[in-house]
């Protein structure tokens, strides 16, 4: 399993797009078990500003990699 918690991030959806967008974010990280609706948000807003999507097996196990106690849907690393 990949170890997200040293690194620069931001956790969360609004978060996730909100570096997207403004391009801050390297890396995106979304969890498979995501609603389908909103992993097609990021994925659109990933493909537009030309950001890499990792994909994390769950919520659950992508929140414990980022070092949180609760599910994350999504992670973007910083540059």
């Amino acid at each position: 399993m990949s170890n997200f918690s040293e690194v620069a991030k931001v956790i969360g959806t609004k978060q996730t797009l909100k570096a997207v967008k403004e391009g801050r974010a390297k890396q995106v990280i979304l969890a498979q078990d995501t609603d389908e609706k909103l992993k097609m948000e990021i994925k659109n807003a990933c493909e537009h500003y030309q950001v890499v999507i990792e994909y994390f097996d769950t919520k659950h196990g992508l929140g414990i990699a980022v070092g949180i106690d609760r599910a994350a849907a999504v992670v973007a690393i910083l540059k």
